[in-house]
């Protein structure tokens, strides 16, 4: 894997909009004490009970956050890709890892030392009311998903999942609009918190529909009106 140079790394922190505030100096002051890590395909990044060591900001690539149950089961709670961060209740408050993280393709990261940031915290009024509003944005996301789980029908809180991941991973293709990240039927069953065969059953469905196609092993959303998250 190429190891993205100087300006990669700038543009990277630029386009995280957690990062965006921040003056061309302190940009320069991060990328200067930063340490660029490579993570391959199925490597484990973080592990959960890790102690923290500071704010992970994903230049290329996607990872795979989740958690394994008393039982067992390995669950997943989201995918993040190039731009976004990890780490960063960690980051605040000092705990360990609360979560697992995997890369779910070959991923350049770029680690910013605790102590480090919270220096720019302290200095920056602005930095910090981003990344409150960041956090914000995912405990909302957090929210409504588990409200999805509780309130809404299967077809529904999967094509709903579907339409979100279309949005933030989505690419257009002849048939429609595929969704580049990979997850398995595994994945989307634990995401929408129903089992594997139910899944499994709702999307044959929908490719017998025409509403969803696969292109090289990913989902195509073919017919997006026929989704009912989008009635």
């Amino acid at each position: 894997m190429k190891v993205p140079d100087h300006d990669a790394r700038r543009a990277a922190l630029v386009r995280a909009p957690i990062f965006q505030s921040l003056q061309p100096s302190d940009i320069d002051a991060i990328l200067a004490r930063a340490i660029m890590r490579r993570a391959a395909r199925n490597d484990v990044i973080l592990r959960r009970g890790d102690a923290n060591s500071g704010m992970i900001v994903i230049m290329t690539g996607r990872v795979r956050i989740g958690v394994v149950s008393e039982d067992g089961k390995e669950v997943t709670l989201s995918v993040l890709g190039a731009g976004e961060v990890l780490g960063e209740m960690s980051l605040l408050d000092g705990e360990p890892c609360s979560a697992d993280v995997t890369a779910q393709e070959d991923c350049a990261l770029l680690l910013i030392e605790r102590g480090q940031f919270l220096n720019l915290l302290r200095g920056n009024s602005e930095l910090c009311l981003r990344l409150m509003s960041f956090l914000t944005r995912r405990l909302r996301r957090a929210n409504a998903a588990l409200e999805d789980m509780a309130v809404l029908d299967l077809p529904t809180r999967l094509a709903r999942l579907l339409s979100r991941l279309a949005a933030d991973y989505g690419v257009p293709v002849r048939s429609g609009t595929r969704i580049e990240v990979r997850l398995s039927q595994k994945d989307l069953s634990t995401l929408v918190g129903a089992s594997r065969e139910k899944v499994n059953r709702q999307i044959r469905q929908w490719e017998e529909e025409g509403v969803l196609t696969k292109d090289a092993g990913r989902l195509v959303i073919a017919d997006a009106r026929a989704l009912p998250s989008l009635h």
